[in-house]
């Protein structure tokens, strides 16, 4: 099985652009139980996503292989607290996840566990300033990624727990891509959805996505380390080589001429620069990046969103790290990506 990093790096991008699939079936937050009391969270995940677009496979890797692998996940969902943000609150989700029928370059399956941290910053009143979330790909006897993103919002974003969700009717989607629902007893819930970029027949003959989601009363959080902190680095100047590890990132992005005041940030500046560029950026305020939303919110769980502002786009590479990071016109991080494989 061809493992190399570059085969990894090349799908990452769908992560951002896909939710990365398994991410983002994955980013859990908490909704109370709207006809009772008390309160309740999710807790466990599991259920079986068949990778049945190109992307979707090119986000785990698997690129060598022939598209309808199954990646079959069986997930712990464990509220938390930053041991260094008072007001910053979230979820540690980790378990195992099997990718099986594999079928092309070589046969056989892939297991690797996944472990996923999503911290958001509270100001009250429902607003959120900062989010950070982590990604762990830990592959049994293979090649391992990191994915750390950082977003920070201006104005701070609204995200009550009890809005009320439009795009959703009669237990089925309302605005795609194509979702049932089902309420389940011990306020469980199984969601069946197709994968972006498919049709609704998937639906009707082996949905692409079956997962089911466990609700229980809420427990008190456990408290674990902030997330990475982001480093500004000085002096880079742009090379010939563009950065590989976050190319595909750019698609989302309104990117305009290159230009050489690099605005770099990443959560590792002790390594070499190999390869570093930039762009101008354009945000309209209209193209809001919510990865996954609408099946995030199907399993009962809150989604978030980003919309570019204009500013500086700036790539950097290592031997091991990939850095991308949006700063806006006044000199604000306002987004960060950093990728390691080992």
């Amino acid at each position: 099985m061809d493992r190399r990093p570059e085969n990894v790096s090349r799908g990452m991008g769908e992560w951002l652009v896909l939710g990365l699939v398994v991410l983002a079936t994955l980013s859990i937050g908490f909704e109370p139980e709207t006809e009772a009391v008390e309160e309740f969270e999710v807790t466990h995940m599991s259920g079986t996503i068949t990778l049945a677009t190109r992307a979707s496979m090119d986000a785990l890797g698997l690129d060598d292989f022939d598209r309808d692998a199954k990646a079959i996940l069986d997930i712990h969902v464990q509220s938390v607290v930053s041991d260094q943000c008072e007001n910053c609150t979230g979820v540690l989700m980790q378990g195992p996840v099997n990718v099986t029928e594999l079928k092309g370059g070589s046969t056989g399956r892939v297991q690797a566990n996944i472990q996923v941290v999503h911290i958001r910053e509270n100001i009250g009143d429902h607003m959120i300033s900062r989010e950070w979330l982590s990604f762990e790909w830990d592959v049994i006897g293979g090649d391992d990624f990191t994915w750390d993103i950082m977003i920070s919002h201006e104005p701070p974003l609204w995200q009550p727990e009890n809005r009320f969700n439009a795009g959703f009717s009669e237990s089925e989607s309302r605005t795609g891509p194509w979702i049932l629902i089902e309420a389940m007893l011990d306020g469980a819930r199984n969601v069946q959805g197709c994968l972006p970029g498919r049709s609704m027949p998937c639906l009707v003959s082996e949905p692409d996505i079956e997962m089911t989601s466990v609700l229980e009363p809420t427990q008190p959080p456990i408290e674990i380390p902030h997330p990475s902190e982001w480093m500004q680095i000085e002096n880079v100047t742009s090379t010939n080589q563009a950065p590989t590890r976050t190319e595909q990132i750019r698609d989302i992005l309104v990117l305009g001429d290159a230009t050489t005041d690099l605005q770099t940030w990443c959560t590792n500046g002790t390594q070499d620069i190999n390869a570093a560029q930039a762009w101008a950026i354009e945000g309209g305020g209209s193209t809001a990046v919510s990865p996954m939303g609408i099946y995030l919110e199907a399993l009962a769980l809150p989604s978030t969103s980003f919309t570019p502002v204009s500013g500086t786009w700036t790539e950097i590479e290592t031997e091991d790290f990939g850095c991308a990071a949006l700063v806006d016109e006044s000199g604000v991080l306002r987004l960060g990506i950093s990728i390691q494989e080992y």
